[in-house]
């Protein structure tokens, strides 16, 4: 398995981690082990935040490094939604209500490069296509 491969697979694990904390910290289910208080809101913070970590790494080393000022914006845009993640993390290390405003920005913009970047993609081998025809 190449390392591209082996993020993209670190991609997908981190936000199924992120998704399940985000579940468990809103369903905040306390339980008794032993004389020991359990939250599923702490444990879900946790999840939350590490799905972000695993997460965070692998977008940016899944990145496509190039000068196109086009793919160069949509990569801005991906760590936009870094940036979205780690306002939903601390608003729930605070206790604040609104933790889930961000998420939600952060997967409308996700859902707006999952169509821009192919389209791109598709633009860009195009256009070396035509380059390397004129050759």
């Amino acid at each position: 398995m190449n390392n591209l491969k082996k993020y993209y697979v670190g991609f997908f694990i981190g936000y199924a981690v992120l998704f399940i904390g985000a579940l468990l910290y809103i369903l905040n289910v306390s339980f008794h082990i032993d004389k020991m208080l359990f939250s599923l809101k702490d444990i879900g913070f946790y999840a939350f935040c590490s799905g972000v970590l695993v997460n965070t790494f692998c977008r940016i080393k899944i990145l496509p490094k190039t000068t196109d000022k086009r793919i160069r914006r949509l990569n801005n845009q991906q760590m936009l939604i870094v940036v979205c993640f780690l306002i939903s993390a601390f608003a729930m290390y605070k206790h604040h209500s609104a933790w889930a405003v961000p998420l939600l920005i952060a997967a409308v913009v996700e859902f707006y490069l999952t169509y821009r970047y192919p389209k791109a993609d598709a633009d860009n081998q195009t256009q070396d296509n035509n380059y390397s025809s004129d050759n």
